[in-house]
């Protein structure tokens, strides 16, 4: 029995179906580096977007609470982290208030990390971001947010595979940026880093 014209069932056959799913296993294969490169470049953003942050809201603690403030990284350069913290108050009245807050420990205590009472810690977390150089510190003074001793500082952040590179400079007058390190593939939104 044959199928009137206008009554034929309407869906896939076997094979437009597969000829789909080929075209879309090759659209996806050719886009899967492309989606691996956006992540790679989007953890390193943030690590940096975080620690920018941390020298941000360190320096606005330092002035008004009128104390030093001291950001420190963890001597790791893979599991790394930052954190910083106001000096301490004097132990009796009357005693000066000391010049250089100790460091506080953030891979093994973060709520030592203290600034006007809120916690102050950025860490690596599982972002397969490292830093050039671990122990890295800094310190804001407590009447204008400048660097204490008045000096550039530096950190690098490199990507997992290496291929992403920033750094984050902090000047002598406390304001933190961030460029992309030469040599390493340039990254949208950021300058190249002047020598």
């Amino acid at each position: 029995m044959s199928w009137p014209h206008g009554n034929r069932e309407s869906g896939f056959t076997l094979i437009e179906l597969m000829v789909a799913i080929a075209v879309l296993a090759v659209l996806l294969a050719a886009a899967g580096p492309s989606f691996a490169d956006f992540f790679e470049r989007y953890r390193l953003r943030s690590a940096v977007d975080d620690t920018l942050n941390l020298f941000a809201v360190a320096r606005q603690g330092a002035v008004e609470a009128d104390r030093n403030v001291k950001v420190k990284f963890a001597d790791s350069t893979s599991d790394w982290c930052g954190g910083a913290i106001e000096q301490t108050s004097p132990s009796t009245v009357g005693d000066p208030v000391p010049l250089d807050p100790t460091a506080c420990v953030c891979e093994s205590a973060p709520d030592s990390c203290l600034v006007g009472g809120e916690n102050l810690v950025v860490n690596a977390g599982g972002r397969g971001v490292t830093i050039g150089a671990g122990g890295t510190t800094v310190t804001f003074d407590s009447k204008n947010g400048t660097l204490n001793p008045l000096a550039t500082r530096e950190v690098d952040f490199i990507s997992s595979s290496g291929r992403y590179g920033l750094k984050v400079q902090v000047s002598a007058l406390g304001q933190a940026r961030a460029c992309w390190i030469s040599g390493k593939r340039p990254i949208p939104g950021y300058r190249e880093c002047q020598t």
